[in-house]
């Protein structure tokens, strides 16, 4: 809880702050140990935060902690102490979620707080391996480097992430326009039109019959019909937010024919960047895949991940266990062994995983590539067919007519 202090020094100056505490003795505390003497201590009224409910729309945005990290080690390399660049870069800022957040992080470090522990209030901002490198960096006295090192994993991964979104976009934007057009034509266009036609007793074409029919039974059964969508889909939902539904669908994506590869590239090459920087940082290899197991959202190769971490607190080291994996290539295995045995596992894990980032941008240009010809193809197939049996029929009334 926030409390709100007024206090003055040996001075008799006059300060004001707010210690986040859990309870008002402990504020006291604090404060009679930074030589203060309290006048009024109030608790505050915790403020909503929308980054806290709606983190992807309020929340702070990778790149701008990518950034926040690379200023960060600029101004320590040039000699600035940690808490006045932090204070620095907490106005400098343009994100107002992070400024927030970092405004909190140099309150608690004027406090006596770590900086690893001042950042482990904020894990929307700083994930657990951002907390731990920065863990090391303090320890060792490296801190600059560290913060090089997060911010060039950072964006590495952020690429990767963005290629990702930006190959599905198209797909998804042309199949949501392409129902959203059937679904006007269903309820709008074509009942007036086909009504037209079933006045007159000329034969109709088979696509226009068939065309008449979906329109009726849209029409007759589109509330069950969107209740029934609406159930299936938040079903489905529901499923893969379960343990077993969320390894089910995992693993179908894993066994996709076209995806499946796709996915299996970027998680071994995200696998392998992220437990290189951590090696590089200084951890523990068994602590480094733990930590790198929190990285990896496919559940099936997260279990893997923690099974491979079981081998090695066994002493069996890394390229074994990698060679008898189902999920994982050998070519992983292979590369962790060279590395194992030359002492140089972290730069062998650098390479791959450039190997599988640049597989995965082709991997996702031929797929864009496959996909654009498609979609066409798809929505002129819709397009023709609804033509044709809009078309068709005019010519047997104009006939009647003559």
């Amino acid at each position: 809880m926030p409390f709100h202090y007024i206090a003055f020094n040996s001075a008799g100056e006059k300060q004001r702050g707010v210690l986040r505490v859990e309870q008002e003795e402990t504020a006291e505390r604090i404060l009679q140990e930074q030589g203060l003497i309290v006048a009024r201590l109030t608790p505050t009224r915790q403020e909503f935060d929308l980054a806290a409910w709606f983190p992807t729309f309020f929340g702070p945005k990778r790149r701008d902690v990518i950034t926040f990290t690379n200023q960060l080690a600029n101004l320590l390399e040039s000699g600035v102490a940690i808490l006045p660049a932090l204070e620095l870069l907490s106005e400098e800022t343009t994100s107002s979620s992070l400024s927030k957040i970092l405004h909190k992080v140099v309150e608690d470090i004027r406090q006596g707080s770590t900086i690893t522990d001042a950042l482990s209030k904020h894990e929307l901002a700083f994930d657990a391996i951002y907390q731990s490198m920065i863990n090391v960096g303090e320890r060792t006295g490296n801190l600059d480097e560290i913060l090089r090192q997060l911010a060039k994993h950072m964006e590495k991964q952020e690429n990767v992430k963005s290629n990702l979104r930006s190959a599905m976009t198209y797909p998804a934007v042309v199949l949501l326009l392409a129902f959203g057009v059937v679904m006007i034509m269903l309820n709008f266009t074509l009942p007036p039109l086909l009504g037209l036609y079933s006045e007159f007793d000329a034969e109709l074409p088979l696509p226009t019959r068939a065309l008449m029919r979906i329109s009726e039974l849209f029409l007759q059964y589109r509330v069950p019909f969107f209740i029934a969508l609406a159930v299936l889909v938040l079903g489905l939902l529901w499923y893969t937010r379960t343990s077993r539904g969320k390894k089910h669908l995992h693993l179908l994506l894993l066994k996709a024919p076209v995806i499946g590869p796709i996915i299996s590239q970027a998680n071994v090459g995200r696998f392998s960047r992220t437990l290189a920087t951590l090696l590089q940082a200084g951890l523990q290899l068994p602590e480094s895949m733990r930590l790198t197991e929190q990285t990896i959202q496919n559940v099936v190769l997260s279990e893997e991940i923690e099974d491979l971490r079981q081998d090695t607190l066994q002493g069996r080291g890394i390229a074994t266990p990698l060679g008898e994996s189902d999920h994982f290539p050998p070519m992983l295995a292979q590369v962790a062994r060279i590395g194992e045995e030359t002492g140089t596992l972290d730069e062998h894990l650098l390479t791959l995983a450039s190997f599988y980032e640049e597989e995965v941008d082709r991997s996702l240009e031929n797929l864009t590539d496959l996909l654009e010809p498609g979609m066409v193809v798809f929505v002129g197939v819709i397009v023709a067919f609804v033509a044709i049996s809009v078309i068709l029929p005019m010519y047997s009334l104009l006939g009647q007519i003559r």
